[in-house]
């Protein structure tokens, strides 16, 4: 009898109560500053982050092996015989290959990998469909047909006020990053069918750029029956905000709101907020 987990990376925004209710195993990423080092939602939490970047910004990292391994072994061991993983974008980050290399050694499991081609509330909204999908069938390629049906017809983005933390983490051009931060520019940033990141708009001022991402959304789905996900830093007041403007124009039918995890905020900085809809 198939039985199947599910199991992400920590880079999905999927919170520690969800994944404990739902038993999905969440693969940390890791944090690594100049004398340390942490494990993205074990060792150190959303809210801690933002304090050190003000002395350092660290870098990310992949996550250690034996942590994979660890989530293999953990659903092996309570039985699974298959596992769904459901990874950050491989153009954003080198964790997914990481983890289908080491699932591809794996004897005990059949593991199949799904590359998210996005990461955050938009991996957030993945983890969720494959939950409820698997109340339904356990045929894999169902599952991700129908997770790929999800991500092609989504939308995601997000905006920052300080661009020196995305210049930093290399996840944007250097001298494009340059030039907008000595002229204030607080971009729209989206996850393109590539899975990296592209510039939808760019406005001038992080309150404007708020605007602008609801602008975004509007453009595509007013009047349309949506699921939303959105995410914040340190400040969820922002996302709330987006929430408020977006139910003004679309027929929300279920929303998700997380803190972005703090190896993403890494790359973020303080001030950032983003979403992520897709139409039911």
């Amino acid at each position: 009898m198939k039985k199947i987990a599910i199991i992400t990376d920590s880079a999905g925004d999927f919170s520690a109560k969800a994944a404990k209710k739902h038993n999905v195993k969440v693969i940390p990423l890791r944090i690594c500053f100049s004398d340390k080092e942490f494990r993205d939602g074990i060792d150190i939490s959303s809210d801690e982050i933002y304090h050190l970047l003000e002395k350092e910004i660290p870098k990310s990292s992949l996550p250690y092996r034996d942590d994979i391994i660890a989530a293999f072994d953990c659903a092996r061991n309570e039985g699974y015989t298959d596992v769904i993983y459901i990874g950050i974008s491989s153009g954003l980050s080198g964790t997914f290959n990481a983890v289908r290399l080491i699932a591809s050694e794996y004897d005990g499991l059949n593991i199949h990998c799904f590359d998210s081609k996005t990461l955050s509330c938009a991996q957030n909204m993945l983890i969720w469909a494959a939950i409820a999908a698997l109340k339904t069938t356990d045929n894999i390629q169902e599952i991700f047909a129908r997770l790929s049906e999800i991500r092609n017809k989504m939308a995601a983005m997000f905006c920052v006020r300080d661009l020196t933390y995305l210049i930093k983490g290399g996840r944007i051009g250097k001298v494009a990053g340059t030039v907008g931060s000595l002229l204030k520019l607080c971009p729209i940033i989206k996850v393109n069918d590539d899975g990296v990141y592209e510039t939808a708009s760019k406005t001038i001022g992080f309150n404007r750029a708020l605007e602008a991402l609801v602008a975004e959304i509007k453009s595509q789905f007013a009047n349309v029956e949506v699921a939303i996900s959105l995410t914040y830093s340190s400040n969820k007041e922002f996302a709330e905000r987006i929430k408020a403007e977006i139910k003004k124009c679309c027929k929300v039918k279920s929303c998700e709101i997380n803190p972005v995890t703090a190896v993403l905020g890494v790359h973020t900085g303080p001030d950032m907020a983003g979403i992520a809809v897709y139409p039911i």
